[in-house]
């Protein structure tokens, strides 16, 4: 036995050795499970799902969100208690865009603890953006989602199933006010462009006519050759506001804000209020302009 091979386990894989420990302690002598769920569990990746989900099902279910307020989907790493929650769990709502990188790294290790789970992929049928994961950011995708989360909801939940319905006719009909309200904020900036650091709005831009303008560069900080070409077609454009947010770096932005006398405001895409942050996001775009 070689004693000086360097120690190669994935974080994935050493999440799985502790919940074995776990169960093997929890078959011990004097030792007790957790109770079983009094509701089905439902697991999701984001923030914004678990709003839809509220919204669809109430108090039906009971709802887990894998990403915490404020943490990134590019390095959060879910804790041992989140993967217990997942052995528990009967249906995880994903993402489902290739480039999200939680689920990439972490979706196969969550779904082999749940044996029973299923799993729906909430943006199925959207015409997907390459590179940007953030598909829940516009009433056009909000409204397949909504759709896709009811029908794994009434699959879970048969007997409710014309509750589900009449519920998912209520969020519809708030999509479409949301909708109608962004036409009117956003119709006289179509053709436009605004810049974000982390590009999380191109299903928005997209809707509305709009040209989003990211300074990272494939989740990477701009290079300065890149930040010097951006500096200049921020000036062309008269550029007033930089977009940022909370779970990523504000250095490059600020150097670019400062650079064009221009303010740096916070946007988060991951929030949990789905209307408040459109809203929001109209409200911004506004005042860039």
């Amino acid at each position: 036995m070689n004693l000086h091979r360097p120690f190669t386990t994935s974080l994935p894989q050493l999440l799985g050795i502790m919940l074995s420990v776990l169960a093997l302690l929890g078959a011990a002598p004097g030792c007790s499970s957790p109770p079983p769920p009094q509701r089905p569990v439902v697991l999701c990746s984001v923030l914004p799902q678990a709003w839809f989900v509220e919204r669809l099902a109430g108090d039906r279910v009971q709802v887990e969100v894998m990403i915490p307020p404020g943490a990134s989907p590019a390095t959060y790493e879910p804790t041992v208690q989140q993967m217990q929650a997942a052995a528990r769990a009967s249906l995880y709502i994903k993402v489902g865009h290739p480039a999200f990188p939680f689920e990439a790294t972490w979706l196969e290790p969550l779904l082999k603890q749940g044996q029973e789970m299923r799993q729906v992929d909430s943006s199925a049928g959207l015409d997907r953006l390459e590179g940007d994961p953030h598909v829940w950011v516009s009433p056009g995708c909000a409204r397949i989602m909504a759709r896709n989360i009811a029908q794994a909801l009434e699959e879970l939940l048969p007997a409710d199933r014309e509750a589900l319905r009449s519920n998912l006719r209520a969020l519809l009909a708030e999509v479409d006010s949301v909708d109608r309200e962004l036409q009117e904020s956003l119709g006289g900036l179509r053709g436009t462009r605004f810049y974000a650091f982390h590009p999380a709005w191109g299903y928005l831009a997209r809707e509305y006519g709009l040209e989003q303008v990211a300074l990272e560069e494939e989740g990477q900080e701009p290079s300065a050759g890149r930040l010097s070409e951006l500096l200049e077609q921020a000036r062309r454009d008269g550029v007033r506001v930089l977009f940022v947010q909370p779970q990523f770096s504000e250095a490059s932005a600020r150097m670019l804000a400062e650079d064009l006398g221009a303010r740096v405001l916070p946007l988060d895409p991951l929030a949990r209020d789905w209307p408040a942050t459109m809203r929001q996001v109209a409200a911004a775009f506004r005042e860039s302009r």
